[in-house]
């Protein structure tokens, strides 16, 4: 075990490494990777508790929601247990998540969600109506997960995640399957314990639809020439790789080892996130919980276009043996206002 413990730890070490070195190379400022990935609700943060810690989630993320953010969390459920979030965004977008999961064996354990986003009607404009052409489309997103999380030993667990990506605008979609792994690690060391994933790994894939089909006059000069049916070629596109890194410590608790107190407990996050179509960046949270019952949190998104300070609230119930989380947090997107987004869990 001292063997395994120890090695992982290098592992992580060399990972931390590795992409702070990666981030180190210098690129030059007039290139970004800002819009090469499609379908970027992905990366839209879920859950009300991770949401109110800045995102700093992936260490200690130990509901539901870990089947985005983590799928070894999943190992954490000790019944079946449903999960449901909602957010109403800016711009009147809505965006949801539902996800149950339950045991299967001594060690493993299957989960199932689902994740939408819906844009609300937009008006068509094109070159020849440019305030608008009296057509209404919508965007809406969906992707169909299935998760899977062992627990190796009682300090270590890992997960995966296949999921099914569809994306659709006005008449034209795509779609294409993607792919999450996850690991959680206590290391026995002060309390501390560290998490990593990698999600939305996946191939290429082009939107297709009938608004692509075009009628082309494939010479101009010569006047009455039948047009010629043509097809708009699309670029390939895949999904937003993340490459999630973080650490989470309860300095004081139950189960702390800096300081123990058997009512109050304080932990401290702190996540790297680099994803594949933008700089990398950071997310820190603080969590308060009075003898597990009720709990505080606040945190912050470092180096985000917009969204900066999160906080938020949490009750946990025991109603007949049937657990029930109710959470809630608000988020500030600077210029596009504040969100708010509640979650609620409940154990059958």
């Amino acid at each position: 075990m001292n063997i395994l413990k120890h090695s992982l730890i290098i592992c992580l070490i060399l990972l931390f490494a590795g992409t702070a070195f990666a981030q180190g190379i210098e690129i030059p400022e007039d290139i970004s990777k800002v819009a090469t990935r499609a379908c970027q609700f992905l990366k839209m943060e879920v859950g009300a508790q991770a949401v109110a810690l800045g995102g700093a989630y992936v260490a200690g993320v130990d509901d539901m929601s870990a089947l985005f953010w983590n799928p070894a969390g999943l190992s954490y459920i000790k019944q079946p247990t449903f999960y449901g979030t909602y957010t109403s965004l800016y711009a009147g977008i809505q965006h949801g998540y539902i996800a149950y999961g339950m045991q299967i064996g001594r060690s493993d354990y299957f989960g199932v969600h689902i994740i939408y986003l819906n844009s609300g009607e937009m008006e068509v404009t094109t070159l020849e109506f440019p305030e608008g052409s009296g057509e209404f489309f919508t965007v809406s997103d969906i992707a169909i997960g299935l998760s899977y999380a062992r627990a190796l030993t009682d300090r270590l667990s890992v997960g995966a995640t296949v999921k099914y990506v569809n994306e659709t605008i006005w008449r034209e979609s795509a779609s294409t399957f993607g792919f999450d792994i996850g690991s959680q690690f206590d290391t026995g060391i002060k309390g501390i314990k560290l998490g990593m994933a990698i999600t939305n790994f996946s191939s290429k894939f082009k939107f297709d639809g009938p608004d692509l089909n075009i009628d082309v006059d494939t010479d101009e000069t010569y006047d009455g020439n039948p047009e010629t049916e043509a097809r708009l070629n699309t670029l390939e596109w895949s999904l937003p790789l993340v490459f999630r890194m973080g650490i989470m410590c309860d300095i004081m608790g139950p189960k702390s080892e800096i300081m123990m107190n058997p009512n109050h407990r304080i932990t401290v996050s702190f996540d790297a996130n680099d994803p594949m179509d933008h700089f990398l960046r950071f997310n820190t949270g603080v969590e308060y919980a009075f003898q597990e019952m009720l709990a505080l949190r606040a945190g912050y998104h470092i180096n985000y276009d917009e969204i900066s300070f999160s906080a938020g609230i949490g009750l946990n119930l025991d109603l007949n043996s049937m657990p029930l989380n109710i959470d809630y947090a608000i988020v500030n997107y600077g210029k596009l206002g504040f969100v708010n987004q509640i979650s609620i869990q409940v154990g059958i």
